[in-house]
């Protein structure tokens, strides 16, 4: 069963043992928030108790501090990658388990300034201090290192593996157009025609910081061609998805140039909105296991399959394995496919959406196809 995931937060996708290891490397022995908050009861250097704690996380997800819990949970994986060195190997890995998972192709996604702080130091912060200092004596080239080490570790999966991947610098809404501008220049620097890197906005809520917003603060990207994505149209809840309305998705294609939308369940809301996603060709990254664990869409209403149905370019991805449990996208599909009624040729029709809205070169991109092909014709069931 061959399957691709555009949409896995890079730290939210190490697996326990992963953490574990690294956590032994560094001799941490304390399990921490994000907040620096004390987690009692976690080993951080034991997998089982790591999972332990990530099925408390879910299981509270409907709890009024479901969202804050969930927020603070990344303190964990954040906390013991403490080098640029860590974060290249941490890539390396994760991509040939998602390969080993039945990943054709993988795009994880992070941003420089979350892992800045754990390898420079809690002092850190992000406020203007010089044309090349983007925060309290922190050199550009300390981001710029950070960068280029998630990318080395996507070049080092395909070098000795063959396995292919992704990297998209990530930056968060609320946290203002200065750092937007910064991420959108490392994306600039790092891209190249021969090994794309993409370029993403998260964060919350989208009301306040509305695509619109970024369109300067993302221009360097875009001259450079570096392929966007954006978190649209998540944070609204069925059946009215006021709080993420479908025209902030449109916003994001018209004012951004997205080439993707991650999430976008308030597109079930427009059919207009739905018609432009497909004329356009713009992929849309469903998260159904999470969209539901956050307490937006149930499963059952997910616009997976009206997606499907319509001729929308949609795929299916992991989002926060970590904290949602569904390491693969095999096992998304599983958790899924009954409720929405998909079946393996929906799955199929998935990977292909997935092969033609990656953010890899058109040379890849037909590699991926004739894998595909190639594993079809042998007679393989997905």
């Amino acid at each position: 069963m061959f399957t691709v995931d555009l949409h896995r937060h890079f730290e939210a996708g190490l697996r326990p043992e992963t953490i574990a290891r690294l956590a032994g490397r560094h001799r941490v022995t304390e399990a921490r928030t994000r907040a620096g908050a004390t987690i009692p009861g976690i080993d951080p250097q034991d997998p089982e108790s790591i999972r332990r704690y990530y099925r408390s996380i879910a299981a509270g997800f409907g709890g009024l501090d479901g969202f804050p819990r969930f927020v603070d949970s990344f303190g964990l994986p954040l906390s013991v990658l403490r080098s640029p060195e860590d974060l290249e190997q941490a890539v390396f890995e994760q991509l040939v388990d998602c390969a080993v998972g039945g990943d054709l192709h993988t795009e994880l996604r992070g941003s420089p300034f979350t892992y800045l702080e754990n390898i420079r130091g809690p002092e850190v912060s992000f406020g203007a201090s010089g044309p090349d200092v983007p925060g309290h004596g922190v050199p550009l080239r300390d981001l710029e290192e950070i960068a280029a080490a998630l990318a080395a570790g996507v070049d080092r999966a395909w070098r000795e593996r063959s396995v292919s991947g992704t990297f998209v610098l990530a930056f968060s809404r609320q946290k203002g157009k200065q750092q937007a501008r910064l991420v959108a220049e490392l994306a600039a620097r790092l891209h190249r025609a021969d090994r794309p890197v993409g370029l993403d906005i998260a964060g919350f809520p989208e009301t306040t910081y509305p695509p619109r917003s970024f369109v300067e603060a993302l221009q360097p990207a875009r001259e450079a061609g570096v392929p966007v994505t954006v978190h649209a149209g998540e944070q609204g809840g069925f059946p009215d998805f006021a709080q993420a309305s479908p025209a902030l998705v449109v916003e994001a294609v018209e004012h951004l140039g997205a080439r993707r939308i991650g999430h976008g369940t308030s597109l079930a809301a427009s059919p207009a909105a739905r018609i432009l996603m497909r004329e356009r060709g713009i992929g849309i990254e469903c998260c159904p296991v999470s969209n539901q664990c956050m307490g937006f869409v149930p499963v059952r209403r997910h616009p997976l399959r009206l997606f499907l149905q319509e001729g929308l370019l949609a795929s299916l991805a992991t989002d926060d394995p970590l904290m949602f449990g569904r390491f693969s996208v095999r096992e998304t599909f599983r958790a899924i496919g009954e409720p929405l009624r998909l079946t393996a040729a929906d799955l199929l029709r998935m990977t292909r959406n997935g092969i033609d809205t990656a953010f890899v070169t058109d040379q890849r991109r037909e590699w991926l196809r004739g894998r595909l092909n190639a594993h079809l014709a042998e007679g393989a069931m997905l």
